[in-house]
């Protein structure tokens, strides 16, 4: 061998080994840094994640509590309505009350008001309409009848004596043991009329007695209303007697 090449060899080898026991301890001191720098930033990751769950907790946390706020607002607003309500129906309460002490002697005056129409008034369904204020009475002095009620009844029954003096009818009616077919004309005239046909009469309100009649004129008339009344006749123009006795013959 080239003895210049032995020599560049040898000192290859010796620059080698040199190098080599320089830098191991670099190397492993690399190795440890990074080794320590890794668990470094494995906390300051864990670090940086719990910071982010608290933050996240944190906005979660402020936002129900403006929730919360947003909530108790409105319902302090609610109760304040209600406060507002029930002051107002106690004030309805002590009114209803006031009402009712000064409604009750009203509707005893409408039923006496009723009674005496009953008195005055054409003898027509007096039976039916006698009941009618009977049971009338008897509901104002129910006590499981609430006001309102009784007073609709009442009404109810004026409404009906109302709509007597608009309407035509023709019914039977027993008068002394006698059964009748009578007519009614509004609240304005009332008639009779004896099942065989052979007897009419007519109710003067002045004299408060029934007048007979005779004129076979006003009887035919009297037929022809009762069959209108009843919907077996068209309606037509009649002349009936009312309390001018000079119209009875």
């Amino acid at each position: 061998m080239n003895p210049f090449l032995k020599v560049a060899l040898l000192m290859a080898i010796i620059i080698n080994t040199a190098l080599s026991n320089t830098l191991e301890p670099t190397i492993k001191v690399i190795e440890k840094t990074n080794s320590k720098l890794n668990t470094l930033q494995k906390k300051i990751n864990k670090s940086e994640d719990k910071r982010l769950d608290l933050f996240n907790e944190y906005k979660y946390v402020n936002q129900s509590l403006k929730n919360t706020k947003n909530y108790n607002a409105q319902l302090q607003k609610i109760l304040d309505s209600q406060n507002k309500e029930l002051n107002s129906i106690d004030e309805q309460i002590t009114d209803i009350s006031q009402t009712q002490k000064q409604i009750f002697p009203l509707m005893k005056d409408m039923i006496i008001s009723l009674k005496m129409l009953l008195k005055e008034d054409t003898p027509f369904l007096l039976t039916e309409r006698k009941n009618r204020v009977t049971r009338i009475e008897k509901a104002l002095e129910a006590g499981d009848i609430k006001t309102h009620e009784k007073y609709r009844i009442i009404l109810e029954a004026f409404k009906i004596e109302y709509d007597y003096a608009k309407t035509i009818e023709s019914y039977q009616e027993n008068i002394n043991d006698i059964t009748y077919n009578i007519l009614r004309l509004g609240r304005v005239a009332l008639y009779t009329q004896t099942l065989d046909l052979k007897e009419y009469a007519y109710f003067n309100k002045e004299t408060q007695i029934w007048v007979a009649i005779t004129d076979s004129s006003a009887k035919s008339n009297i037929r022809k209303a009762i069959k209108i009344a009843k919907k077996q006749q068209n309606v037509d123009l009649l002349s009936l007697p009312f309390l001018a006795l000079k119209d009875i013959k």
